[in-house]
This record gives structure tokens, sequence and C-alpha cells, in this order.
């Protein structure tokens, strides 16, 4: 996937934009179809970026990581 996110501050490395990026979660809903599966990878990717992205409101981060995957 090329679509990667930077670890240390969770935008694309390939796009510069917040990750997950359009790209990015097209890519992780056709290589996750399952949908407990997708939630529960992007749930950890959530729990990691929660550290780094402490200043957003936890309605920020669930829309971003979260919300867009049902």
């Amino acid at each position: 996937m090329e679509h990667q996110p930077d670890k240390a501050t969770y935008y694309c490395l390939n796009c510069d934009k917040d990750w997950p990026c359009d790209p990015a979660r097209e890519y992780l809903l056709t290589s996750t179809p399952d949908p407990v599966q997708l939630a529960m990878r992007l749930r950890i990717e959530l729990e990691d970026a929660a550290y780094v992205l402490a200043h957003e409101p936890p309605v920020v981060l669930f829309d971003r990581f979260l919300k867009w995957s049902r």
C-alpha cells in the first residue's frame, strides 16, 4: 500500500493528507472486506494515533478513523 501513515504525525507519507487519506481508505475497504475485522484494525490505528493526536477531540478521531468505515 502506497498510502501509509507517518506514525509521528499520522499524515500520509505519500500525499501528506490526514491518514487514512482517501486512497488508504479505499485500500483498507478492499483489503479487509469483513466490517468487524476492518473496525478492529482501525481501532488499533486509532489507539496508536490518540497518543500523537492528543490535542484532537475524541469525536474528530472517531470520525477520522472509524466512522467512515461503516
